[in-house]
C-alpha cells in the first residue's frame, strides 16, 4: 500500500502543479493573486506531506474556490454565455479533486473511499476533469462555427458522463459502463479532430497532439479492456495495469503532451 500511495502522490504532484498552471496561462492571465494562491497552497501541501500533517491539505481546495470565485468575477460580469460557462467546468472539477484530495489525506473516508481510492478519484478530477477538458475547451478557441460549439459542449456532456460514473460504481453497472464507453469514445475523437486540423502546419503542436492521441487510444483501450473483462495481462512489474501504465501514460504522456499542444498553437489565445 505504502509504495501505491507513493505513486499515486507523485502523480497528483503533477496535477497539482499542472491544472494550476493551465488556468493561470489560459483562464485567469491577469491575476497575481492566483499565482501567489496557487504558490502558497502547493507549499502547505507539500509540507503537509512532508511533516505529516494533513490539516494543511485544506490549502487546496481553498486556492481551488478561489480560482472559481476569480474567474466567476472575471467573466460574468458582463453576462453568461456557452464559452465563459464551459470554461468554468474544469475549475469545478478542480474543486471535487481538491475535495478528494484532503478527504484521502485526512482518513475522511469520503462515501466509504479509503485513502487510495480517494486519491484515484482526486486524479480523475485533476487530469481528467480540470486538464483535459480545460484543454478541449481551450480547442474551441481556434475553431468555428458548429465544430467550436462542439467542443464547448462536450465540456457539459463529458461532467454528466463523469456523474454516470460515480453513481454507477456501487449503484447501477449499466450506469457506470454508459459513463466509461461515452468518455472513451468523446476523448479520442475530440482529440484526433484537433490533430487533424493541425496536419496541414506539422508543427509542434501537431506532432504534440498526436502523441497524445496515441496515448488516449492506447489507455482507452486499457479501460475498456478493464471494464468488460479482457484484460490480459492484468498486471504490469507486478502491479495492476490501471493503477500503474494506464495512469502513468494519462498522466505523464496523452494528457500532458495535449496540453503543451495548445501551448504551442499560436491560434490559442
Amino acid at each position: 500500500m505504502t509504495s501505491e500511495l507513493n505513486y499515486l502522490n507523485s502523480l497528483l504532484t503533477i496535477a497539482l502543479i499542472l491544472g494550476p498552471l493551465m488556468t493561470r496561462k489560459f483562464f485567469l492571465v491577469h491575476s497575481k493573486i492566483y499565482n501567489y494562491s496557487h504558490i502558497m497552497a502547493f507549499m502547505m501541501v507539500a509540507v503537509g506531506f512532508v511533516l505529516n500533517l494533513p490539516e494543511l491539505y485544506l490549502a487546496w481546495p481553498v486556492f481551488c474556490l478561489l480560482g472559481l470565485f476569480l474567474y466567476l468575477r472575471e467573466n460574468f460580469t458582463d453576462g453568461i454565455n456557452l464559452k465563459t460557462l464551459a470554461e468554468g467546468v474544469p475549475l469545478i472539477f478542480s474543486i471535487i479533486g481538491s475535495i478528494w484530495l484532503f478527504s484521502g489525506a485526512n482518513d475522511l473516508n469520503l462515501l466509504g473511499y479509503n485513502r487510495a481510492w480517494s486519491y484515484y478519484a482526486s486524479l480523475h478530477s485533476h487530469f481528467l476533469g480540470w486538464i483535459l477538458i480545460g484543454s478541449l475547451t481551450l480547442i474551441a478557441r481556434s475553431r468555428q462555427g458548429w465544430i467550436k460549439n462542439f467542443y464547448l459542449m462536450s465540456a457539459f456532456l463529458f461532467l454528466i458522463l463523469f456523474l454516470l460514473i460515480a453513481f454507477g460504481i456501487d449503484g447501477v453497472p449499466y450506469i457506470k459502463r454508459i459513463g466509461a464507453v461515452g468518455i472513451l469514445l468523446m476523448t479520442p475523437l475530440l482529440i484526433g479532430l484537433y490533430s487533424f486540423s493541425l496536419l496541414p502546419r506539422k508543427n509542434p503542436s501537431f506532432y504534440l497532439s498526436t502523441v497524445s492521441l496515441i496515448g488516449i487510444l492506447f489507455t482507452a483501450y486499457l479501460a475498456a479492456a478493464n471494464e468488460f473483462g479482457f484484460l490480459s495481462p492484468r498486471l504490469f512489474l507486478g502491479v495492476p495495469i490501471m493503477v500503474s501504465l494506464h495512469g502513468l501514460i494519462n498522466g505523464l504522456v496523452a494528457i500532458p503532451s495535449l496540453f503543451l499542444a495548445i501551448v504551442f498553437d499560436d491560434r490559442i489565445k
